[in-house]
């Protein structure tokens, strides 16, 4: 039944109403993923996650990974995954992940011989899982975080049981998921929190200069920036972008393509640079600068004081811990429940939950008045989270190297 409803899936996706706008990218590189694939005689490490968000929850790992094999290979699901990787100098091989069907799957892992597998957070896939187990090969879960709202469902709650009992084991992020593992008799679990923590602390401490930004706020006007945001979010940041012409504007799309881009630039077309197009000796005087260029968010905001931190009127609201770790006020929508990251900084009043634009306008407004040096307070408060969510590494490494065996 579920690789016939797979089936129907992927013919489906070929329809040119279905799906969103990289599913054309991903459905050309589907054909090609074992034309590219190298067949290795050594066994190897296998990570797989399904896009850049999931990566940066294994990327501290894979040091440690290295000293237990150095053949470490990557798969992604996501074109954005995929397209955007850039760690190199970590990894050996990087692959699309083939569509979960049967077949595929077992010529696949054959064709990569892992000797254990690592998959980031929920990416969960059938016919993979089952591949594995037949191969006897070990498969750990990082990150793993259940939603209330999923684990009271009846259907999540048969799939998690069926699926999870899989992994050798399971490294939760948080009390919530390890109870409700807990309470189906999986017990091949432990607490770990967020390890992607570990990361962007030091991706804080990497040196950046960017001389277009430099250049583009030479003017020493406060910096607001809107990172990943989405359409949802437009109308409650195009006000304030437009009227408060006394503060440079940098905005971040979630989604980057040429329909986004155009948008956004009709959007502000009076007043906007284009981040690719700019150099860095650029003299427009513009105060709105739109980034379209992927993987240098998370360093942009050392440059800002206030965040607006997108999705929080969507899905959920996304990264609040890269702004903090450098300082930045935040300002979301209301969709933040899922994440206590969240909870500690509005409760330490370094972020607040807007619900509409006016209650945006009149946050960032207060927040732009103040004289004193935010940045200082904020990475106060910021230092007390990360010390408390800061993971032992080397912990996990040990615990994943004792149980593979």
């Amino acid at each position: 039944m579920y690789d016939l409803l797979l089936r129907i899936i992927y013919l489906l996706l070929h329809l040119p109403f279905i799906g969103s706008r990289n599913k054309k990218t991903w459905l050309l590189e589907q054909k090609k993923i074992f034309k590219k694939l190298i067949r290795n005689q050594e066994k190897a490490i296998w990570i797989h996650c399904a896009s850049l968000g999931e990566y940066e929850q294994v990327k501290p790992l894979i040091p440690g990974l290295k000293n237990i094999n150095p053949l470490i290979i990557i798969t992604f699901f996501s074109p954005s995954g995929y397209m955007q990787f850039k760690d190199y100098n970590l990894i050996n091989q990087i692959y699309y992940l083939p569509f979960d069907f049967k077949n595929k799957m077992t010529r696949f892992i054959d064709s990569i011989n892992p000797e254990m597998v690592i998959i980031s957070k929920n990416e969960i896939w059938p016919n993979m899982l089952s591949c594995l187990e037949n191969g006897n090969i070990p498969v750990f879960l990082i990150g793993l975080k259940c939603k209330i709202s999923k684990t009271n469902n009846w259907f999540h709650r048969l799939y998690y049981k069926r699926y999870l009992q899989k992994f050798r084991h399971i490294f939760c992020q948080d009390h919530i998921t390890y109870e409700f593992l807990k309470s189906k008799d999986i017990t091949n679990a432990s607490i770990v929190g967020d390890i992607r923590i570990n990361q962007i602390l030091m991706d804080a401490q990497a040196k950046y200069n960017d001389e277009k930004i430099i250049n583009f706020t030479r003017n020493n006007k406060k910096i607001i920036i809107y990172g990943s945001i989405e359409k949802s979010d437009y109308d409650i940041i195009a006000n304030t972008i437009k009227s408060r012409k006394d503060v440079n504007h940098i905005i971040v799309p979630h989604e980057i393509n040429n329909t986004i881009i155009k948008e956004l630039e009709q959007l502000f077309a009076s007043s906007c640079s284009i981040y690719s197009k700019m150099d860095h000796t650029h003299t427009k005087q513009n105060i709105t600068l739109i980034v379209d260029v992927f993987g240098i968010l998370k360093q942009l905001y050392q440059y800002s004081h206030i965040a607006y931190i997108g999705g929080g009127f969507d899905q959920g609201v996304h990264n609040t811990i890269e702004p903090a770790v450098h300082g930045n006020y935040m300002l979301f929508g209301p969709k933040h429940m899922d994440f206590p990251e969240t909870h500690f900084f509005i409760k330490n009043k370094i972020a607040f939950s807007i619900n509409n634009k006016q209650e945006f306008e009149q946050k960032s407004n207060t927040m732009l008045e103040e004289e004193s040096d935010t940045k200082k307070h904020v990475l106060e408060i910021a230092k007390l989270f990360f010390n408390q969510k800061r993971q032992d590494i080397n912990m996990i490494i040990n615990h994943i190297k004792s149980i593979s065996k």
